[in-house]
């Protein structure tokens, strides 16, 4: 997983110091392992694992700089007592800095391991602490109560640090990672749509073809129209819903040319005002209908297809009904445009929306499909 890593030496305060430091610790334990693999390491790591162990040594060599400076102008018995105190300060927060990012992280945190990383960071702060005091007992004698230079609460300042800046990166990351997805999941589906249409559409158009009926020239334009809208509109996020609703009588009409009189459809729609202003993914709706259309229609007496579409302080509500099949119809179905409508739902109207699709339960023969959105 890739990784946004701060320099340190370009920012601008000791908090963000430690977190680039703490970073560029974090690219070495990357490296390091795959130059663990040479029979030489220190002659053969790769110039970009050369390249961090020398922005490491920078970061930390430029904030020693900075120590030396900050205490420099101060005068000669203090100078010596703020630098042995500030001095072994920092190659304790180094080291615990390291520990951290070569060891308990990629062991515990990375893996989920919340409470075990809290309580093997506390151990390992511990531990460098007690260190300390072993290798510097005067210092520690000298600047236990003093917070400022005491390495103790410098190491658990820059883990601080670490552990926020850590958590904030990984949290955008994630949400990356799903709007990723997001976006991937939804191309696909919209890529799926034309093809599911194209394809039914053609199965009419060649029904009507081997009749030679005198309608297949305006299928073919009304056809035409359609799929021209298709192109169009599935380059934007989203449309005018005054254009999908164009869309849907326009599929309506080329559906009556089909069928002609055995099957009505009827069709009630909102008024331009009613839905001026709004705007829905493109294509919606097209599954839905076409599913009611392919369903509806397979009696040779009693088809028939109804949508009702309204707008309401920006909730809308799409009903359709068609007749079932007869139960002797063999013809069957995939289900493609139904699963895929659901889908795009769930994705661009999470708790949004409701869709219920079903025989009716209060009129035979009858399949009754209820879509709310709340736009």
């Amino acid at each position: 997983m890739n990784r946004v890593h701060p320099v340190a030496l370009q920012s601008a305060g000791w908090g963000r110091t430690f977190v680039g430091a703490a970073e560029s610790g974090f690219l070495i334990r990357k490296t390091t392992c795959l130059a663990g693999l040479h029979s030489h390491p220190l002659t053969t790591l790769p110039m970009k694992t050369w390249l961090l162990l020398l922005r490491d040594a920078l970061v930390w060599g430029g904030l020693g700089l900075l120590l030396w400076l900050a205490t420099s102008k101060l005068p000669s018995n203090m100078q010596l007592k703020a630098q042995h105190s500030l001095f072994p300060a920092l190659a304790l927060t180094a080291a615990a800095i390291y520990g951290n990012n070569l060891g308990l992280v990629p062991w515990l945190f990375d893996r989920g391991r919340y409470g075990r990383y809290a309580l093997a960071l506390l151990a390992w702060v511990l531990l460098l602490h007690g260190a300390g005091q072993l290798i510097w007992p005067e210092i520690y004698a000298h600047n236990a109560l003093q917070p400022g230079s005491n390495s103790l609460f410098m190491i658990l300042v820059a883990l601080g640090l670490l552990l926020t800046w850590r958590t904030v990166v990984q949290r955008q990351q994630r949400l990356q990672a799903q709007l990723l997805t997001r976006e991937q999941q939804l191309r696909l589906l919209e890529a799926q749509v034309n093809p599911h249409f194209l394809f039914n559409t053609l199965n009419s158009l060649y029904a009507l073809s081997l009749t030679n009926s005198p309608q297949t020239p305006d299928m073919l334009l009304a056809l035409a129209g359609l799929m021209r809208y298709q192109l169009e509109s599935t380059k934007h996020a989203q449309v005018p819903l005054s254009d999908e609703l164009d869309y849907l009588r326009d599929y309506a009409r080329l559906q009556e040319l089909r069928l002609g009189a055995r099957c009505p459809v009827t069709l009630i729609m909102p008024s331009e005002e009613d839905v001026a202003g709004l705007t829905v993914p493109p294509l919606l709706f097209l599954a839905l209908v076409e599913n009611a259309f392919t369903y509806g229609t397979r009696r040779a007496v009693g088809s028939f297809v109804t949508l009702e579409l309204t707008v309401q302080e920006r909730r809308l509500a799409l009903t359709l009904r068609n007749a079932l099949p007869p139960p002797t119809d063999q013809q069957g179905g995939t289900g493609t445009g139904l699963v895929n409508t659901r889908q795009r739902l769930a994705l661009l109207y999470p708790n949004r929306h409701k869709l219920l699709a079903g025989p009716d339960p209060t009129t035979p023969d009858q399949f009754l499909t209820q879509l709310t959105l709340a736009l």
